[in-house]
C-alpha cells in the first residue's frame, strides 16, 4: 500500500529523531539509570532503552509496523514490537555477559575476544528471534527469511550498542588517564620545586654570621678563617645538591653536619662541645637532604647563643625495630609548653610532609633529658640507583 507523501516524510523525521536520541544514549549510556541500585538490572534498562530508539528508527521507516497496526491496530502492534524487542534485547545482552563471565576469555587476544562477542551476540539473536516467531505464529515459521533478517538487524544493533559504549569507556578511561598522568606530573613537578627550594634553604643569620667571623679571623688567626671558609664552602657545595637526590645517606647527613659544627666550634671556642653516635647499621639508611643540620643549628641557637653559656649537644641515630630514630640533646633551657618552630624546624617539617607523609613524628621533650626526637617509620637502604 501506498502511503501518502506527508506520512513518508513523517516516517522519514521520525526515524532520523529516534536514530539521533540513540545515538546521544549510548554517550551517556553509563549514567543511565543511576539511581538504581542494582548494576545487571541497570545496565538491562539502559541497553533496552537504547534498543528500543534503534527499532523505532527502523520501523519509522518500513511499512512492517503500518500493515501490523492495520490488521492489529495501532497500540496493540506497538506493543508487540516493544515485547519482541525487549525480549530479544535481554536475551542477547544477558548472553553476552554470561558469555563474558568465562575464564580465560579476556586473556585472548583482542580480535578473538571480539569475534567471540559478535558471534554470540549474532546466535543469540537469531535464536529469540526465530522462537518469537514460531511461537507467535501459531507454533509454525512465518516468513522465515525476514525473520533472519531482522534478526541480523537486532544483532546489528546490539554489537553497535556493545561497540560503542566499549569506545565511549575506553575513551574516557584514556581521558581520565591522560589526565591522572597530567596531575601525577604537575603534583611530581610542585613536589621537586618545593623540595629543591627547601635544600637550598639555609639560615641567613647563619651566614650572615659565619662571614662575619671569617672577615674577624682573616686578621687575628689566618689558618682558623681558612678552615672556617673551607667548612662553609663544603656546607655550602652539599646544599647545592647537584645530583638532584632527595635523600642523602646518615652517614652523609651526620657528616654535613659536623662540619656545620665545626664551624660554629671555630666561632664559640671553648663554648660549645659536641658529640655523635651513629649505630653502624643506621649509617646506611637514607634520609632527607638537610634534614639533621636546622635541629642542631636550633640546639645551638637556643642554648649556646640565647644563654651564652658552655653548650654540649648530642647527636644519636639508631634503628629501633623498622624506624630510625635521631635525637639531638643539648644541655640548653627547656622547650616551652608552646612551641612555635622557627625558620630551620618547620623547613624540616616541610620536607618530611613531602617524602614522608605519615611516616613521621618529631616530638619536643624536656624529661628525661632535653631532645628533639625525630622517628621516620620507613627505613629506606641507600641504594645506587637513589
Amino acid at each position: 500500500m501506498e502511503l501518502p507523501l506527508w506520512k513518508q516524510i513523517l516516517m522519514i523525521v521520525g526515524s532520523a529523531i529516534m536514530l539521533t536520541l540513540a545515538i546521544y544514549l549510548m554517550s551517556v549510556f553509563n549514567s543511565l539509570f543511576a539511581g538504581i541500585r542494582y548494576k545487571w538490572l541497570r545496565k538491562n534498562l539502559a541497553v533496552l532503552l537504547v534498543a528500543l530508539c534503534f527499532m523505532f528508527s527502523l520501523t519509522a521507516i518500513s511499512s512492517e509496523l503500518y500493515v501490523l497496526a492495520e490488521k492489529k491496530g495501532w497500540l496493540k502492534a506497538t506493543l508487540l514490537q516493544v515485547l519482541n524487542t525487549t525480549l530479544i534485547t535481554f536475551f542477547v545482552y544477558n548472553s553476552f555477559l554470561l558469555v563474558n563471565l568465562i575464564r580465560g576469555l579476556k586473556k585472548l587476544s583482542f580480535v578473538k575476544y571480539h569475534a567471540i562477542i559478535i558471534l554470540t551476540i549474532i546466535l543469540s539473536a537469531l535464536l529469540v528471534y526465530t522462537g518469537i516467531n514460531y511461537f507467535q505464529n501459531g507454533m509454525k515459521f512465518v516468513n522465515l527469511k525476514a525473520t533472519l533478517l531482522f534478526s541480523f538487524y537486532n544483532a546489528a544493533t546490539a554489537g553497535l550498542i556493545y561497540a560503542s559504549v566499549s569506545y565511549v569507556e575506553l575513551d574516557r578511561k584514556r581521558k581520565l588517564n591522560e589526565k591522572e598522568l597530567e596531575v601525577t606530573r604537575l603534583m611530581a613537578l610542585k613536589t621537586k620545586a618545593e623540595l629543591d627550594a627547601l635544600h637550598s634553604k639555609v639560615n641567613p643569620h647563619f651566614l650572615y654570621n659565619a662571614l662575619n667571623s671569617i672577615a674577624d679571623l682573616s686578621v687575628t688567626d689566618g689558618k682558623k678563617a681558612r678552615r672556617m671558609t673551607i667548612a662553609l664552602a663544603d656546607l655550602f657545595r652539599y646544599s647545592i645538591n647537584y645530583s638532584q637526590n632527595n635523600f642523602s645517606s646518615v652517614n652523609d647527613e651526620v657528616a654535613m653536619t659536623e662540619v656545620y659544627l665545626q664551624i660554629e666550634k671555630i666561632r664559640f671556642e671553648d663554648q660549645l662541645n659536641y658529640t655523635v653516635s651513629v649505630e653502624p647499621e643506621a649509617g646506611h639508611y637514607l634520609v632527607p637532604r638537610f634534614i639533621l643540620q636546622p635541629l642542631v643549628e636550633n640546639a645551638v641557637k637556643h642554648g649556646l647563643k640565647a644563654t651564652g653559656m658552655m653548650t654540649e649537644i648530642h647527636l644519636d641515630v639508631k634503628v629501633q625495630g623498622d624506624s630510625l630514630q635521631i635525637s639531638i640533646a643539648d644541655n640548653g633551657p627547656a622547650f616551652p609548653d608552646e612551641l612555635t618552630p622557627g625558620y630551620g624546624v618547620k623547613s624540616v617539617y616541610d620536607k618530611m610532609d613531602l617524602l614522608f607523609p605519615g611516616l613521621y613524628e618529631i616530638r619536643f621533650v624536656n624529661e628525661p633529658a632535653k631532645q628533639v626526637i625525630l622517628t621516620l617509620n620507613k627505613l629506606i637502604k641507600n641504594e645506587p640507583v637513589i
